[in-house]
């Protein structure tokens, strides 16, 4: 009895078969390896624009608190010299009371120096 043979595993072409299926399986390992790499590759691409969108936006925040500290420091500088401004400048009642000390002082310089009684003036106004 003669003992069938498989064409596929043997004649002539049965390295290049061989060579083919070692090819076609490093191939295959070659695709996931690459579409693993690339999966990874896109993971890092996005992962450093997104760790570059983070800086941006970290960068941003200082420089709007720079800003804000620099604005909060000039609005506190003026009001301040609004404040010493207005605390120089006399009010009308802090005239109307200087009005009356002098005119009480005019008064007591004129009777001393009438030697009588003293001539009383209106208020606000003063005596030749």
């Amino acid at each position: 009895m003669a003992v069938r043979r498989n064409r596929r595993t043997s004649g002539p072409l049965r390295p290049l078969r061989q060579a083919l299926l070692r090819l076609e399986k490093d191939g295959a390992k070659v695709i996931a390896r690459v579409r693993k790499e690339a999966g990874a590759f896109l993971a890092t691409r996005q992962q450093r624009a997104l760790g570059e969108l983070v800086k941006r936006a970290q960068r941003l925040g200082t420089d709007v608190e720079r800003r804000i500290r620099r604005g909060r420091r000039d609005f506190e500088a003026r009001a301040e010299r609004i404040l010493a401004d207005v605390e120089r400048l006399a009010t009308r009642s802090d005239v109307e009371r200087l009005e009356r000390r002098l005119d009480a002082r005019l008064a007591e310089i004129e009777a001393k120096l009438g030697g009588g009684e003293a001539k009383k003036s209106a208020p606000g106004t003063f005596l030749p």
